[in-house]
């Protein structure tokens, strides 16, 4: 996977995202980071992936869009990101907004020299 790097938007996406990627907000003073900027964290038990680790943003984000088997349905990586945001009582993040893209850079952008299999399966 290769991330367009050069215009200065994407460059700021990318910037923008990180912001967003290690913002605290919310009632529990949350951000992305908080369960996912640590090796071997996980909720209930499932293992969060570290997305500041190239290998784990790697195998997470290149899994998307994926079949949710528990809902039976296909989902895109912005619903994984906002259903993360809903989970931190975040407003919701508005598919295709400004901070939907940025996050989504910052995430692809790490992911950079992953190799694409999706869709794939998730719980």
């Amino acid at each position: 996977m290769a991330v367009p790097f050069e215009h200065p938007l994407e460059k700021a996406a990318y910037e923008t995202g990180r912001a967003i990627f290690y913002y605290r907000a919310g009632p529990h003073d949350f951000s992305c980071a908080t369960c996912h900027a640590a090796t071997g964290k996980r909720i209930r038990l499932q293992a969060l992936p570290n997305l500041t680790d190239p290998a784990d943003v790697r195998a997470a984000y290149t899994t998307w869009p994926a079949y949710r088997i528990s809902q039976g349905e296909l989902r895109t990586m912005e619903w994984r990101l906002n259903d993360c945001f809903r989970q931190q009582r975040f407003p919701e993040l508005q598919y295709g907004s400004d901070a939907a893209i940025a996050l989504t850079m910052f995430l692809a952008k790490n992911a950079e020299g992953g190799v694409l299999s999706a869709p794939a399966l998730k719980r």
